[in-house]
């Protein structure tokens, strides 16, 4: 279907196409681990991994790990990396064969040799000499790799917003491609699009937020002298959530943008996360002209919204 058909539809034909063609996902290959993460926290501590692959396999273990750390207290600082936290200082339940409780604050980014005991009590109780005796089969090194991967898959919550912003890049770099009236800037506020452009976009921010609202893009015309505001996001699941969202952009355009002299809006959103909230969606649809979603986008839709 081309722009004009589409444009052409009511809100109810507009809000029916658009949620046939989402995309399913928007995760790319790098979306699943970030490596370089998961090397630079192995890089510092590779030295001391490899110094302690002399546990590994150790019977007595606790006494040979008593000896290495008496020879070598930076080796402590390992610890926290072999139970997959990224916390050097843990605070520590300790209930004892009498079932009485206390708790340790254990600083394994200081060692205190002193307090040797506290760290092998620690290994012991939480399994670490165990493993490293009985199960580890592998150098240290890999292993902790291993460990970082896992945690690096935490950040994932964080790059499927990343993701988001590259597809937005892409999209604006590809439509002010080869246009030299064309401009775009990512995150902007409304001071630096007044500085770029001299266009005054409505704030939309409380005055005492200092620098204002960032919006996801922003695209000017300088035939037309107007901006394009781009607001994007993806949902890739369902929740309450989703119907704020779509009553968040509603009132964004009814109150800020409907009636604003050389601005535009789009919403860019996307995701099977909608078919949770088809309604508050469809309301949307009633009142924001232009949403489109990023096949609608990439088919030349966000450029004839930013040339109109």
């Amino acid at each position: 279907m081309d722009f004009a058909e589409y444009m052409g539809m009511s809100p109810v034909n507009k809000f029916q196409y658009f949620m046939k063609t989402r995309l399913t996902t928007n995760r790319t290959p790098s979306y699943w681990v970030k490596w370089e993460n998961a090397n630079k926290h192995i890089a510092s501590y590779e030295v001391s991994l490899n110094t302690l692959n002399y546990l590994v396999g150790k019977e007595n273990i606790a006494e040979e790990a008593r000896k290495l750390f008496l020879e070598q207290p930076n080796l402590i600082k390992t610890i926290p990396l072999l139970i997959a936290s990224r916390d050097m200082t843990l605070d520590v339940l300790i209930v004892d064969a009498d079932n009485e409780m206390s708790h340790s604050l254990i600083d394994f980014l200081n060692p205190d040799i002193s307090k040797i005991d506290l760290y092998l009590n620690f290994m012991k109780d939480s399994g670490l000499l165990n493993f490293l005796e009985k199960e580890l089969n592998e150098s240290l090194v890999d292993y902790v790799l291993g460990v970082q991967v896992g945690l690096d898959s935490n950040g994932r919550k964080n790059r499927s917003g990343q993701q988001n912003e590259r597809i937005l890049a892409t999209l604006l770099e590809r439509v002010v491609s080869g246009d030299e009236s064309l401009h775009y800037l990512l995150q902007p506020t409304q001071v630096q699009m007044f500085n770029q452009w001299g266009i005054l976009v409505p704030e939309v921010t409380p005055s005492k937020n200092k620098g204002g609202r960032r919006y996801d893009g922003a695209i000017y015309n300088d035939l037309t002298e107007t901006v394009t505001i781009i607001e994007t996001n993806f949902y890739g699941s369902g929740g309450s959530k989703l119907k704020a969202v779509a009553g968040e952009f509603s009132d964004l355009y009814s109150v800020n943008f409907k009636n604003a002299k050389n601005v535009n809006f789009v919403w860019i959103s996307d995701g099977p996360g909608w078919d949770t909230a088809k309604n508050p969606m469809e309301e949307a649809f009633a009142i924001i002209p232009n949403i489109i979603n990023v096949t609608m986008a990439k088919n030349g839709y966000l450029s004839e919204l930013v040339e109109k």
